[in-house]
């Protein structure tokens, strides 16, 4: 190969420069309003840059030996052993190693050099943390790492077998240096970082153990996890369950995580005497256990046996067990706020993990027993061996999604009441409310192939809606029809819906850019005139004291105050039935015209599509979504004005939908959520201003390796990647000469 060509030239340079690039990235440096310079001279004039330049080179060289290089990242074991460096990594560096407050910051970083000069700890903990050599953990992963690599490269057991065994001492060593320091220190600790260290270790050390037992030389990651969730259906969530189980029992805090960090053993002597139910007592003391142990084994018996009347009583029983959980906790922190303990003013407060791990342990068993009763078994029908392969194929596939989303239902009922109210407000305020909206412009981007760059404006006029409707404009309706939020959602859905039609209407014509340019201009008129009609919108100052949402129905009271959780329930149930109903619109007769538009309109007109009514509808039915989700944000926030619907959140929207996989209805939620978790993930990594750089860099990077999407639509993938690279569930064409 001959290196010296100007084309090589050009690529090093590149490469060079993208390390320069990297090192003003990488760091606390930035620059400043009377000194752009500063990050650059921070970044380039220290001896740093050496370490990014090597960067840019390797990068270099890896495109140069690229073809030879894919046969290795390809193989079995390479994915896990990624996923598990990054996961140590992001423990050393990111995570909390501990949460006591004497402490300036709990990251690794900083308790080091404090825990290796503590003569109260252990040798072995001292020299985890570097009392010997500096940053021994650090060389410790890169032990791990090189003899790993070693292993995915020669395939040789030895390199493999003591990848794994470094790896897994790496990792229950740096759990025994976090647990004995914070014995030392004496004080509750919730930090993560130990924990995300150890399940990075022995993600590496199942690497190295795949890499020299697999027997292919390219890995089928969609297939194995085909294989294991189709082996028994059901079984992988039982799994599950008995590990969070056992970590809910005799690890988890259930009860005042801050003050007494009592774990489900102390509970029953901490409720003796305490004004609470005998079934709250009885839970403690043993129920939990008893409970614990039917569902389990109930739930596994029927994924064993692939019995259906075993799996409903599963099913009942793991019911029955999460509502008697809930009950127990809500009498408990009922009564403890009764008392004003730790500061408690209402039930549901002052729980620890625990409680809230064991509901969702339950949840999974349910599912677990579900999906046996309802018949999802694996085991092939009687029939030809290639109507039971494909049968078996979809069971498997089947079994796969049902399982997410059993797990994905679980994390999002359960996990928001363990985050800090920090991320319960960014999980109702950011991710909720955009996931709604990018689910929404799926229909019209996704599905139809309609860009539409004003989507923000149904957003508005959603919000000034409910504005009207509940009396907070200086225009109000007759006091008959002053309603409040949630008697406002079909009436602002409905208007929507009439405004999408009217977008859709004049832009039928149009395709492409000139369509985006039109939408553009509508979004941007629906503010002007949100800005500029101050009579009718408050103009600039907007609309204020919009009400909480209320539901009075017989004995049912329920009133939304200030606690975002409220807010994330309600909004977890809007969500749940959009996606319902989207999800059998996608594969309804409109779902297909859609389809067949965006892939060619005169083609589709050619086959008798009504291309006027399907391009309409998809306006509308976006239009209307949008509304809901404008409602949603108008009651939760409280006042609104024309600056919450700027040209930006249009297109941050599409991004969310290119992000997660145009058409895809897991991947519009996936691409929301990661993208709007990103910035608030990244205010305590990075220095403000470098935040949409850093966002910038990882949009980049997906659209150059991964331009399908995060999950994308099967077709979309189909039409990146070929039919042969797509796994699917459907019969394949049979070559004539298989005897058809």
């Amino acid at each position: 190969m001959n290196l010296l060509t100007l084309e090589h030239a050009k690529r090093l340079a590149a490469c060079l420069a993208l390390g320069v690039v990297l090192a003003c990235m990488v760091g606390p440096q930035e620059g400043n309003q009377s000194d752009f310079g500063y990050a650059f001279r921070t970044a380039v004039f220290d001896p740093r840059i050496f370490v990014f330049l090597l960067i840019g080179v390797a990068v270099f060289v890896a495109n140069l030996f690229w073809s030879r290089i894919v046969p290795y990242i390809l193989r079995p074991g390479v994915r896990p052993f990624v996923a598990g460096v990054a996961s140590v990594v992001a423990s050393y560096d990111l995570l909390n190693w501990s949460d006591n407050s004497s402490l300036t910051e709990g990251k690794l970083g900083t308790l080091a050099p404090l825990a290796r000069e503590t003569s109260g700890l252990s040798s072995l903990t001292r020299l985890f943390y570097g009392s010997a050599v500096p940053a021994m953990y650090w060389l410790v992963l890169v032990l791990a790492v090189v003899l790993t690599g070693a292993a995915l490269i020669t395939r040789r057991a030895v390199f493999g077998w003591s990848g794994a065994a470094v790896s897994v001492v790496a990792g229950v060593w740096g759990l025994a240096a976090h647990s004995e320091v914070n014995t030392f220190l004496g004080s509750p600790d919730h930090s993560t970082g130990a924990f995300v260290g150890l399940m990075g270790y022995l993600a590496v050390a199942g690497a190295a153990i795949t890499a020299v037992r697999s027997e292919t030389d390219k890995a089928d990651t969609a297939g194995f996890l085909e294989r294991v969730f189709g082996w028994r259906v059901g079984m992988p969530l039982v799994v599950l369950g008995a590990i969070c189980g056992v970590i809910s029992i005799f690890v988890a805090t259930w009860f005042s995580p801050v003050n007494r960090d009592a774990g489900l053993s102390e509970m029953s002597k901490l409720f003796t005497g305490e004004p609470v139910s005998s079934l709250t007592t009885a839970y403690f003391g043993w129920l939990v256990w008893l409970l614990f142990v039917a569902s389990l084994v109930a739930s596994a018996a029927a994924c064993w046996l692939r019995d259906s009347r075993i799996g409903w009583a599963a099913t009942a029983i793991g019911a029955v067990s999460l509502m008697i959980t809930l009950s127990a906790m809500h009498d408990a922190s009922g009564v403890a706020a009764g008392l004003g303990f730790d500061g408690a003013t209402a039930a549901w407060q002052n729980l620890g993990v625990g409680a809230w791990l064991m509901c969702g342990v339950f949840s999974m068993l349910t599912g677990a027993g579900a999906m046996v009763a309802r018949g999802i078994t694996g085991r092939p029908e009687a029939g030809s061996a290639r109507a039971a392969s494909s049968d078996g194929t979809a069971v498997r596939s089947a079994a796969v999604t049902q399982a997410i989303i059993v797990v994905v239902l679980a994390f999002a009922l359960f996990y928001p009441p363990t985050a800090t109210s920090f991320w319960q407000t960014v999980l109702v305020t950011e991710i909720g409310t955009y996931v709604l909206l990018a689910v929404g412009l799926n229909v019209v981007v996704g599905w139809a192939g309609l860009l539409d760059l004003g989507f923000i404006a149904f957003y508005a006029i959603g919000s000034y809606t409910t504005a009207f409707l509940t009396g907070t404009l200086p225009i109000r309706p007759p006091d008959w029809l002053i309603l409040s939020p949630l008697l406002a959602i079909p009436f602002a859905v409905t208007i929507c819906l009439l405004a999408g039609l009217a977008l859709g209407a004049p832009t039928l014509r149009l395709r492409g850019d000139y369509l985006a340019i039109v939408t553009l201009g509508f979004g941007e008129i629906i503010r002007i005139i949100a800005n500029n009609a101050k009579p009718i919108t408050n103009g600039p100052q907007g609309a204020f004291g919009i009400p909480n949402p209320v539901i009075h129905i017989g004995p049912i009271n329920l009133h939304w105050g200030q606690d975002p959780l409220q807010y994330w329930y309600l909004l977890l149930v809007f969500i749940t039935v959009v996606v319902l109903l989207f999800r059998r619109l996608e594969n309804s007769r409109l779902g297909r015209a859609w389809a067949a538009i965006r892939e060619d309109e005169v083609a589709a007109q050619a086959s008798g599509v009504n291309t006027t009514r399907v391009k309409l509808l998809a306006f509308a039915i976006g239009a209307s979504t949008s509304g809901l989700a404008g409602v949603f944000f108008a009651s939760q926030i409280g006042f609104i004005n024309p600056d919450n619907f700027l040209l930006n959140n249009s297109i941050l929207v599409v991004a969310y939908v290119v992000f997660g996989g145009m058409g895809s209805l897991p991947g519009a939620i996936a691409g929301a959520a990661v993208l709007t978790w990103m910035p608030e993930f990244l205010k305590d990594q990075v220095p403000a201003e470098d935040r949409q750089m850093w966002i910038g860099a990882v949009i980049l990077l997906m659209m150059i390796f991964r331009p399908q999407g995060l999950i994308p639509a099967r077709r979309r993938a189909a039409e990146l990647h070929g039919l042969e690279g797509v796994s699917t569930s459907e019969t394949r064409a049979v070559p004539a000469g298989e005897g058809m």
